[in-house]
Parts: structure tokens; C-alpha cells; sequence
């Protein structure tokens, strides 16, 4: 697996702005599981390969020429094909604000955030390759070049969600979006199938096949996995000690959230962490 991490300082003209720019290429999966970034929104182009991609309470398949886009505090989770080639064009957002649309966010929770092969992609694959080498160059006004370059990507995915507004929604959209808005307050407890029916006043059964459907997991795993892809994120942004960590993720044995990270990440937290303060 090789990234190419690229951060930019914010500009002083208080616009949304470029924070960061990775470029990743990868036959053996993602080490970063389902988790979100509260400031920051994501951009993320499907250079090459197959995989599926998991947003909110939305899972779709993806391949070259998709776009996928990203909300602040949203939790994402990617799954290359395996043995195959795939690589990725990922551009963080600071301060997004689309006019019409919620803060920090592109699309409404109801309507999928996958795009499949629009016919805005070439363009922004072409930006996002300005982008990059210019980031990479860091030559006198590469850092403005790259923050221009950036909004005329942030006007392009602007007119690819505008595109996407006028279809219509299925009569699931509300229930997935308030669905996804709750369990983003409250995964860190006891939630069950039961707890969500009750509260949604909907049958265990229907959510039950409903989240499984929409998701590819079911509620336990999603819960699970959001829980250690965000102990992951605290692993490498904060010095709590691991003990805190697991605690917080509803965790109340230290040494079984060990054994559950260790499972899903490949390494024990303090070896993950020792590892991402290296590579970081």
C-alpha cells in the first residue's frame, strides 16, 4: 500500500478551503475502518479498480470514474477488491457551505452520496492531478494555485449534487436519514435492533432487514466498526491513554476493546498507534 499525504495551510480569505490532498494506491484493503472527520469534508475520486464503499447508512459498489462525496462528522468506510489494483484521489474540504444545503455537507442524508461515472469526473481528475504536483512542488504561489484549483472542484461537485436533487427519493430516504443522524449521537451505547424499533416505532424485523440491506452489515457490526474506526482516529490525534479510549467507545473492558481492535486492525492500539505517530 503507498499514500501520498499532502496538508495545506487554511487562507486568510475565511472560504471554504483545501486542508489536504491523498493519493492512495492499495491491493490489500484500507487500515483505517469506519470512522468520520468532524471539520473535515472529503472528495474522493475512484482513479482505478473495484470496491465498495460504505457512507452514513449508504453502501454502494464503486469503480473508475466515481466520485464519492463525504460530509463533515460522517462515518465512512472503504473495501477495495482484493488483489487488484486501486487507487484513489482523495481531497479533504475545510468550511464547506453549499448554498441550499446544510453546513459541512454535500447531500442530504436521504440521497446516496455515490456517484456513479458523472460527466464531471474527467475534470476533476484533471484538477485533482494540478493539485497534487503543485502540492507536491511547493513553488512560490503553488499553495494559492492549489486553493483555486480546489474550488473550481467544490463548483463542479456543487453541479453534480444539483443534478442529483431533482430524482426522486424513495420512501425509505427519511427513516435512513433520521436513522443515520441517531445512531451518529448514540453509537458508543447499548444500541440494539430492539432499542432503534422502539424508538423509530418500526417493526425489529423490517429495520433489521432494512439496515442489513442498505449497510451490508448488520446493526452489531456497523456499531462495532464505527466504534473502532473512531478509537483508531483518537489513537493518533489525542494522547488519551487507551483505557479512556475504550471506555469512551462503550467499552467497558480494556483488554477485550485490545482484543477487538487487534482483530479488525491488524495491530494492538499502542502498536497503532506508535505506527501512526511515525507515519503521521
Amino acid at each position: 500500500m503507498s499514500i501520498q499525504y499532502i496538508t495545506f495551510d487554511p487562507p486568510e480569505d475565511g472560504l471554504p478551503w483545501l486542508s489536504r490532498i491523498t493519493y492512495s494506491d492499495w491491493s490489500h484493503g484500507h487500515n483505517h475502518i469506519l470512522h468520520c472527520h468532524e471539520d473535515t469534508a472529503e472528495i474522493l475520486l475512484i482513479l482505478q479498480g473495484h470496491g465498495s464503499y460504505t457512507v452514513g447508512l449508504h453502501r454502494a459498489e464503486v469503480e473508475a470514474g466515481d466520485v464519492v462525496l463525504t460530509g463533515c462528522g460522517v462515518p465512512h468506510d472503504e473495501f477495495p477488491q482484493t488483489n487488484e489494483l486501486y487507487q484513489t484521489l482523495c481531497l479533504g474540504i475545510c468550511g464547506l457551505a453549499i448554498p441550499g444545503r446544510e453546513a459541512g455537507k454535500f447531500v442530504e442524508a436521504s440521497r446516496s452520496p455515490v456517484f456513479h461515472r458523472p460527466a464531471q469526473f474527467l475534470e476533476l481528475a484533471a484538477l485533482g492531478g494540478i493539485i497534487r504536483r503543485h502540492g507536491e512542488a511547493r513553488q512560490a504561489y503553488d499553495d494559492v494555485l492549489c486553493q483555486h484549483a480546489a474550488r473550481s472542484v467544490l463548483a463542479l461537485a456543487a453541479q453534480m449534487t444539483a443534478e442529483a436533487e431533482g430524482q426522486p427519493l424513495s420512501g425509505q430516504a427519511a427513516l435512513i436519514a433520521r436513522l443515520e443522524d441517531y445512531i451518529g449521537g448514540h453509537y458508543a451505547e447499548d444500541l440494539t435492533i430492539d432499542r432503534l424499533s422502539r424508538k423509530f416505532y418500526i417493526s425489529p424485523y423490517y429495520l433489521s432487514h432494512l439496515f442489513k440491506e442498505r449497510t451490508g452489515y448488520s446493526l452489531k457490526q456497523y456499531i462495532l466498526r464505527r466504534r473502532i474506526g473512531e478509537a483508531q482516529t483518537r489513537l493518533y490525534t489525542t494522547r488519551d491513554s487507551v483505557q479512556q479510549i475504550a471506555a469512551d467507545m462503550g467499552f467497558e473492558d480494556a483488554a477485550y476493546f485490545s482484543r477487538i481492535f487487534t482483530k479488525y486492525v491488524g495491530l494492538p492500539p499502542v502498536e497503532y498507534r506508535k505506527l501512526m505517530n511515525v507515519t503521521l
